[in-house]
């Protein structure tokens, strides 16, 4: 009783028994607890799916960025462009994914032997990187221009043009006509030594 008197002078309230009304008390504020976050999550069970269904697209591009670093043999290849890329090569070819797993067990292989359809998804991919131009006219998507590797085999010796220098059809016309030779120091010495 001395511990009960201390306990109300505290403040505190006394431990209820298990078959008193505060225990019942105490498990309906848990059931409803419980019941709440369950219910809660509802909402975030399409956020599960959406979510599986991004790791399932990001090895989706794992898989294009690793057989076209295979493909290209080039191990930098960036990986922004890479997701353009993929991007827009699955809105203009609907086996996709498909044609990359079949291509991808053929490179998993201990000898590489490609099929024609295998060596025609290679080509595909290929000219996604090396044009950067996704599908045929009139519905092509230009998706790079001057990150395209086929500015990569020039780079040493030509700048990727952006822009035309001059106006249009400037090179379609004749040039100008040359300037008259000045006389130089070589030919006026020779002529004074001969006369």
């Amino acid at each position: 009783m001395g511990r009960l008197n201390r306990a109300c002078s505290s403040g505190a309230t006394p431990p209820a028994s298990s078959d008193g009304p505060a225990s019942r008390l105490a498990l309906s504020r848990r059931s409803l607890l419980k019941h709440s976050l369950s219910v809660g999550a509802i909402p975030l069970m399409p956020g599960l799916a959406l979510a599986q269904e991004g790791n399932e697209a990001d090895a989706l591009l794992e898989r294009f960025m690793r057989l076209s670093r295979q493909l290209t043999t080039r191990a930098g290849l960036d990986d922004g462009q890479g997701e353009r890329l993929f991007q827009a090569l699955s809105r203009h070819w609907e086996t996709l994914d498909a044609d990359l797993e079949r291509l991808d067990a053929a490179f998993q292989a201990d000898t590489v032997t490609l099929t024609s359809a295998q060596r025609r998804v290679a080509n595909r991919v290929l000219s996604a990187w090396y044009s950067g131009v996704i599908g045929e006219l009139p519905t092509a998507e230009v998706v790079t221009y001057q990150q395209s590797l086929m500015f990569d085999a020039v780079s040493d010796v030509l700048v990727v043009r952006s822009y035309c220098p001059n106006r249009p059809g400037f090179w379609a016309e004749e040039p100008p006509a040359a300037a008259s030779p000045l006389t130089s120091p070589l030919t006026s010495t020779t002529t004074e030594q001969g006369a």
